[in-house]
């Protein structure tokens, strides 16, 4: 069964139309999510793309994904978490960070602190080969070097990391 995302405008309103997996058109966008999820020791989990991905297969990121039709930004990276990697996570779990506005998407960025193993992890085969924690400033340098993320994005990271560095 295929995917049905929102359409959504410039502004990041819903326009009222849905668009099955896929490139929005011209001016129009898709709500995407990216979750940082954190050890209470401050070791972040990233995951190692599937390599039958259509977009940057191999390659290491944090989870994340497309927000389904009819689903806020909040409930998509629960989602996305507990599909991908098998960790559950509550809405009280999370900190919105920041949206950040590409060419066809805006990305919403959440962090979230959990007490978790890697044995805990249930890895979605079609999306995720494998899973590892890293230090932020490894984290960082993959968010910078491998994926080169905008400068805007990576501000909204360090941002976000400073507010929650107490938590850690």
């Amino acid at each position: 069964m295929a995917e049905i995302w929102d359409v959504y405008d410039e502004n990041a309103n819903r326009t009222g139309r849905v668009m099955e997996r896929g490139v929005p058109r011209s001016g129009d966008y898709m709500l995407c999510v990216h979750i940082y999820l954190y050890t209470p020791d401050g070791k972040f989990l990233v995951q190692k793309r599937a390599m039958n991905k259509e977009s940057h297969p191999g390659e290491w990121d944090v989870t994340g994904g497309a927000v389904l039709s009819g689903e806020e930004s909040i409930d998509g990276a629960i989602r996305e978490t507990q599909e991908e990697i098998g960790i559950k996570i509550d809405r009280s779990e999370l900190f919105f960070a920041g949206r950040f506005k590409k060419k066809k998407n805006f990305t919403d960025i959440y962090f979230v602190k959990k007490k978790f193993d890697l044995s805990d992890c249930l890895l979605q085969k079609e999306e995720v080969d494998e899973v590892k924690l890293v230090g932020y400033d490894e984290m960082l340098e993959l968010a910078l070097n491998s994926r080169r993320r905008d400068q805007e994005y990576i501000g909204i990271l360090k941002g976000a990391f400073e507010k929650i560095q107490g938590r850690v």
